[in-house]
């Protein structure tokens, strides 16, 4: 998950960050955290984020105007204002911002605010081009598991399976959902359907297909153990 932090004061920008690594550690978030002092910065990095803290006063440039631009070319990218200054709070709405965040920062703020963040992208949806030329919208926790095979990526969901056109690594990007894991690079695995875990391979098992056998990866493993017993722990 990458998350973005762009603020013009230095305390609050490492404030900000200290709480979301702290959630993120917490919580075994697989996590990459940016920070950024101005709106120019920002707007100049090429990473697509999912979320971004963003102050409403940053200089030269407001808040608003950034998170328009962002939300052009990213409007998948949840954006949460934080600001003294409640008088912009008609105009962040306008752009669709999930949470607006008084100052001063708490680390009970910043948790609540990620929360719901997750909480949206664990619930959205992503449009997958198929085979057959159409475009699908699919609820992310429809999908059991992802698997690429002599280059064709696979979804096998609640509703059926799906051949899409597009690489798998596409989709790590888009399932960034707390309960979706990469075992291995052949893989995208929605953990609400491991049914049996060992070190260097799990059992995906559902009404809907056959249980599949899919090895963990040497370099995945500490990573994938820590990610599945935090969602049993969660669950």
């Amino acid at each position: 998950m990458q998350i973005a932090i762009c603020d013009d004061n230095l305390e609050c920008r490492n404030s900000v960050y200290t709480y979301v690594k702290y959630y993120s550690e917490i919580n075994n978030l697989d996590t990459a955290i940016f920070v950024f002092e101005d709106g120019g910065s920002l707007l100049e990095e090429e990473t697509t984020f999912d979320i971004l803290f963003l102050d409403i006063e940053l200089g030269d440039t407001d808040g608003i105007t950034v998170a328009e631009q962002i939300l052009k070319s990213s409007p998948n990218t949840i954006v949460i204002i934080i600001t003294n200054y409640r008088k912009y709070l008609d105009a962040a709405m306008d752009v669709n911002v999930l949470r607006f965040i008084d100052k001063p920062i708490t680390q009970e703020r910043i948790t609540s605010a990620l929360e719901k963040a997750i909480d949206e992208i664990n619930h959205s949806h992503i449009l997958i081009h198929t085979k057959e030329n159409t475009i699908k919208k699919l609820k992310k926790s429809d999908i059991i598991y992802v698997e690429v095979l002599h280059k064709t990526t696979t979804f096998y969901t609640t509703n059926g399976i799906m051949q899409c056109k597009e690489p798998i690594s596409h989709f790590r990007e888009l399932l960034n959902c707390t309960f979706f894991a990469v075992p291995h690079n052949s893989y995208i695995v929605n953990l609400k359907y491991v049914s049996l875990f060992k070190r260097d391979a799990i059992e995906v098992s559902s009404e809907f297909f056959p249980s599949v056998t899919i090895s963990v990866a040497p370099r995945k493993q500490a990573q994938f153990r820590k990610q599945f017993m935090s969602f049993i722990e969660g669950e």
